[in-house]
């Protein structure tokens, strides 16, 4: 039976299945609007039965980024997983080959012949084919090749043995903090072209691109300038956070997921403390001055987290008395989920779900 959240002890993590749901919905119907497919990331919720919501959304594949989240969404019974992340070594290989023996269906992006050659390993123990992406960096500067080794690492993936050329993987990281839509706009044509000029380059030398894969939450809002694009990756939308809002994709009241705290200390007149720290906001920002946006009170600060207190600032001494109980819009609702053991799952303020997350502290 649904009961009230107040039953519950703070801290906590709460999660509106409707809103959830909602943002699925709006995300798929935006892009088949386009003529993308969705691949969601996730690294995000880390759950398989958030991940099976998506999945009757229309989403064929799935996004993880390593293979401890690979190895719990195959287990749930999803087998046709992107890995967007480059895999190294022979233990790697030997952990894929073993997912693959069991079923997976991977695609995997990578950057590097290195890579490359855990990948054919992979391939061989297993006696199955690997989807490849590589990788290109269009300006975020973190994973990924520029110029010709673009054109050369494919050319050695559609040579190698075991392996299949799938296309081309970016992420425009570079757009996270921008809030002028007129230049978050260009930053994602700019990937998208750049994307497209790899992919004739490399159709001109009789390689294969069937998937152009693009990345981001904020750039997902933006997808109405995507011209080369087959796919997109978005995470965060699931739940949304503060981090999407200060970009001016969605406000608040798109945000699912929420912490919920109790005001423990007033030892000033400007000054409170909650029993939420860094182990449930995480460190992420501060997002103009503030870790987390307080939902009751948007005009008071979280200007300083320690791990377990989260010291909230007002303007004036109007502040809250001890025990009141607050909810928080995180800055990155995915470091605060990887946090959790579990969640709690409310429709109309309702308790309704107790949600464990399975992938939780997967980093291998």
């Amino acid at each position: 039976m649904p009961y009230d959240l107040d039953r519950l002890d703070t801290p906590f993590v709460s999660v509106d299945l409707g809103i959830v749901e909602q943002n699925i919905a709006q995300m798929h119907q935006r892009a088949t609007s386009h003529g993308l497919k969705v691949r969601p990331h996730t690294k995000t919720h880390k759950q398989p039965f958030l991940a099976q919501l998506q999945y009757d959304a229309g989403s064929q594949s799935l996004t993880v980024a390593k293979l401890d989240e690979a190895e719990i969404m195959l287990e749930a019974g999803f087998d046709n997983l992107l890995i967007a992340y480059p895999l190294m070594g022979d233990a790697k290989a030997h952990r894929l080959a073993n997912l693959m023996a069991r079923g997976l269906k991977p695609t995997v992006s990578i950057d590097s012949l290195a890579s490359m050659r855990t990948l054919m390993k992979a391939a061989a123990m297993s006696d199955r084919s690997i989807d490849v992406l590589v990788e290109v960096d269009t300006g975020f500067h973190r994973c990924g090749l520029t110029g010709t080794p673009v054109l050369e690492l494919a050319q050695a993936i559609h040579d190698a043995s075991g392996l299949n050329l799938a296309g081309l993987m970016s992420f425009a990281g570079h757009i996270s903090g921008k809030t002028d839509p007129s230049l978050i706009r260009q930053i994602i044509q700019d990937d998208d072209a750049q994307l497209g000029s790899y992919a004739a380059t490399l159709r001109q030398h009789h390689l294969p691109v069937d998937t152009l894969s693009v990345g981001g939450t904020t750039l997902s809002h933006y997808m109405q300038v995507l011209e080369h694009a087959t796919e997109i990756r978005p995470g965060i939308y699931i739940f949304n956070d503060m981090g999407i809002v200060s970009g001016g994709s969605v406000d608040v009241s798109r945000c699912a997921a929420r912490i919920w705290a109790t005001v423990v200390s007033r030892p000033s007149p400007d000054r409170a403390v909650l029993d939420a720290g860094s182990k449930m906001l995480s460190t992420d920002g501060p997002l103009a001055g503030s870790y987390g946006f307080i939902v009751e009170h948007p005009n008071w600060s979280i200007p300083r987290i320690s791990e377990e207190h989260a010291v909230v600032v007002f303007e004036d001494s109007d502040g809250p008395d001890i025990g009141e109980r607050v909810s928080i819009v995180p800055n990155h609702v995915c470091t605060v989920m990887n946090l959790q053991q579990r969640v709690i799952g409310i429709r109309n303020n309702q308790v309704v779900a107790s949600l464990p997350i399975l992938a939780r502290g997967g980093t291998r």
